[in-house]
């Protein structure tokens, strides 16, 4: 008994390791690195990509997660990710038109190498 329970232990702490990311590229992103074309409502990102297909992500402070590309927003809901477009400001010539964060996508997207 008490050597399943050791073994389980051992299988659960082994994956929760492997979802930790330790080959995890992240890119740090600010309103600073953008002036006054930040599209989002929050002052800084860390990037990140899941690929294949690459999903673009960002990561808020408070480690929320947020799907940027429409690759990571079509499975967003069953991996528990929030829309980015919920952080992403109003653009000020078309204030019923939210900023476009493209080139933010394209580099996250880029993390993920050639996956």
């Amino acid at each position: 008994m008490l050597k399943g329970i050791s073994l389980t232990a051992l299988l659960v702490a082994t994956l929760a390791m492997a979802g930790c990311g330790a080959d995890e590229k992240v890119q740090s992103i600010s309103s600073k690195d953008y002036g006054g074309a930040w599209p989002f409502t929050v002052d800084k990102l860390d990037l990140m990509c899941e690929g294949p297909s690459p999903k673009a992500l960002a990561r808020t402070s408070d480690g929320t997660v947020y799907a940027l590309s429409g690759s990571a927003r079509s499975v967003a809901k069953e991996r528990g990710w929030a829309d980015g477009r919920d952080i992403t400001k109003p653009d000020p010539s078309m204030p019923s038109v939210k900023m476009d964060y493209s080139d933010v996508v394209q580099r996250a997207q880029a993390l993920c190498g050639n996956s």
